[in-house]
């Protein structure tokens, strides 16, 4: 029977991430993914921002994607793709995995297992709208893929339901294919995606945000003809008087995402209610012994390179307890204040060497914050000049040992934030999202807010002529679709005349990531560029 090290089940960036470094740490690897290719969902997400604490570059999801996967391939570990686990189960020391592919049943063995199986969207069904289900209701990963892998336009006029950051990713994709963006409807009185998103997704293309409205209906029968809006109370409740029809061929839905986590409730992992996945300590390790979660099976992470963090320590623990050389006897549980919605780890575990990285959110939007911990007699602080419920922040400490409580609080002046009149720019220079303030008048406006020179500059720029990263795809002799970007930013005003440039576009050569796809794309200066290989890469 074959036997492994470390099996990994996911190759989304967070299975990546965990199968180089349980490899990099001595450990056999198998990587079993369901998909024909790995990448996961960055496969689809050809918008850029992806890598920049990563990797210190914006790139693209199939860019983020390929830099582990030319990793896996470099180390030579070993991958099963369109591979299923039918069943997993623990028989003493070891786990043990029974697999279906092409090529028939197989089983194999593992000492460790990390869980890497990502997320689901909501669905319509589970959200309860009136009325029937005609065609044209889509999940927003749905459309995405649609759009950016099949080259089809589910619909002309569009109302997205959520705003969730794939959703206004999505409202900026569809306009940009044509589609008419209606409103982005939002139940709760702020936004769910990052600010940087609904600058560059809502703002640069002006499609109007409704926050505190719901669909409460659906029209349509083959077809969707139309949604019923409602704006809500306090307790989310539609107000009659506010109900108003909304002509539309099409629903998005970005109403949340829910880690998957079907394996770890087979081998009875303890899953956290608040989170919807596992309850881990700082290794990783759920309560099952051997057993490590990661990424968005852990936890729904906003930053890509986040979920890379966590599938690093948790391939190191992984490597490391195959080897015997990862031994925990005492658990410390962590308690945090009202006013954090949750934090991960939620226990640390003893003996504790290095470093310990905690993430969390926080339930409102506060600026001027600290985040206290307290533990072993010690408190450890950090500062934040804003805090958000759409954010995973984080703050490093150390602990040596075990006993007594460690709790973490949200401490500092300003509460919920005031809104000011000043009008603002959100920075999209990095995920920080900095929202910078222009006082004064147009000749001598004077900027407040930014947390660096670049961002400084960038609404000094952004002021006057605002440009941006163009990422769409172009269609190849084939039928296939190249994902591409321009090399350099260009001005909002020119994106129009560029896509239509694109969509006149066939390429009939073979394409690599990297390759010159279009030079001086519609006068604009800017070349466009491949971020993805037109290829698939078959494993055995």
């Amino acid at each position: 029977m074959i036997e492994f090290d470390v099996l990994v089940i996911g190759a989304g960036p967070a299975g990546l991430a965990a199968a180089v470094s349980a490899k990099e740490h001595g450990a056999s690897v198998l990587i079993v993914e369901r998909e024909p290719m790995l990448g996961g969902i960055l496969k689809q997400c050809i918008h850029d921002g992806f890598g920049v604490i990563e990797f210190k570059e914006r790139l693209t999801g199939p860019e983020y994607a390929e830099r582990y996967i030319q990793k896996v391939n470099e180390l030579d570990i070993d991958v099963m793709l369109q591979s299923f686990v039918l069943d997993i189960e623990k028989i003493k020391s070891l786990f043990r995995l029974t697999i279906q592919n092409k090529k028939g049943i197989s089983v194999i063995n593992s000492k460790a297992v990390i869980l890497a199986t990502g997320c689901r969207e909501r669905t319509s069904r589970q959200i309860f709208i009136h009325g029937d289900k005609p065609a044209g209701i889509f999940t927003a990963g749905t459309a995405q893929y649609l759009v950016n892998v099949l080259g089809l336009l589910p619909c002309r006029r569009c109302v997205i339901l959520g705003s969730g950051d794939i959703g206004l990713i999505m409202a900026r994709r569809l306009t940009l294919e044509g589609a008419k963006v209606l409103g982005v409807y939002e139940v709760r009185n702020q936004p769910s995606g990052l600010a940087r998103n609904i600058s560059q997704c809502l703002d640069d293309f002006n499609i109007p945000l409704f926050l505190s409205h719901t669909v409460t209906r659906v029209f349509g029968k083959d077809r969707v003809e139309a949604v019923e809006i409602a704006k809500v109370d306090e307790n989310n409740r539609p107000i009659p008087s506010t109900v108003h029809r909304v002509e539309c061929d099409g629903l998005i839905l970005a109403v949340g995402l829910i880690p998957e986590n079907e394996f770890a409730e087979r081998l009875q992992v303890q899953i956290d209610s608040r989170t919807r996945g596992p309850i881990v300590d700082q290794n990783m390790m759920t309560t099952v012994e051997g057993v490590f979660s990661c990424g968005n099976a852990l936890h729904v992470h906003d930053l890509v390179d986040y979920v890379t963090q966590t599938g690093k320590i948790a391939g190191r623990s992984a490597a490391m307890y195959s080897k015997g050389l990862l031994s925990n006897t005492q658990y410390s549980e962590i308690e945090w204040s009202d006013d954090i919605a949750y934090c991960v780890p939620q226990r640390i575990a003893f003996p504790s060497d290095g470093k310990i990285r905690l993430f969390f959110r926080v339930r409102n939007q506060k600026r001027e914050a600290k985040l206290v911990v307290r533990c072993e007699q010690r408190i450890i602080q950090k500062s934040f000049q804003v805090v958000r419920p759409q954010q995973t922040e984080f703050v490093d400490f150390e602990l040596s040992s075990a006993g007594g409580r460690i709790t973490v609080e949200l401490e500092g002046r300003g509460g919920e934030v005031v809104e000011s009149s000043a009008k603002k720019k959100v920075c999209i220079v990095c995920p920080k999202g900095c929202e910078i303030e222009i006082l004064g008048n147009e000749d001598h406006p004077v900027f407040k807010g930014y947390g660096c020179q670049r961002g400084l500059e960038f609404a000094k720029n952004d002021l006057i002529n605002p440009k941006r990263i163009l990422c769409t795809t172009v269609l190849t002799s084939n039928g296939k679709l190249v994902p591409v970007k321009t090399d350099r930013p260009i001005r909002l005003q020119d994106f129009e005349k560029v896509m239509q440039f694109v969509k006149r576009t066939v390429v009939g050569k073979p394409i690599e990531k990297g390759d010159l796809v279009v030079e001086d794309v519609a006068g604009t200066g800017a070349n466009l560029v491949a971020t993805g290989t037109l290829r698939v890469i078959q494993y055995v």
